[in-house]
């Protein structure tokens, strides 16, 4: 009988350890942009990776999770070419094509209620 009873304790337990894991680690309750550099520089060696990640209840990366996103190059286009998009995954790489200026991207992320718009300056090279 006693055996039972801290079974049924354990396995209720467990139970809430999963829910709780479930709801504060792997649901999604926003999306986050990441930039590996803040600037570009006008060189054509110059790239800079957007990425959109999904954001749990702790206002980590949610564990196992990809937040699809779709990017709009809404001024600056003629100042930079795209390597590589993925907007399955969510991330962007951009070059810079060697001139100055400041190129406006618009994120719209599966995730968020708003988009999201970032600037970006690319930089005269100066020695």
């Amino acid at each position: 009988m006693r055996k039972k009873i801290i079974l049924i304790y354990l396995l209720i337990s467990v139970f809430i350890l999963l829910l709780g894991g479930y709801f504060f680690l792997y649901n999604i309750y926003g999306s986050e942009v990441k930039r590996s550099a803040q600037n570009l520089y006008a060189d054509t060696s110059s790239e800079i990776t957007i990425e959109v990640f999904p954001i749990n209840a702790l206002g980590k990366k949610a564990w196992f999770r990809k937040s699809s996103a779709t990017f709009e190059i809404i001024e600056g286009l003629e100042l930079i070419e795209i390597t590589e998009r993925n907007e399955e995954s969510g991330f962007i790489k951009i070059r810079s094509k060697g001139k100055t200026g400041l190129v406006g991207i618009k994120i719209k992320s599966e995730h968020s209620l708003l988009p999201e718009y970032i600037e970006i300056e690319i930089l005269a090279l100066t020695v």
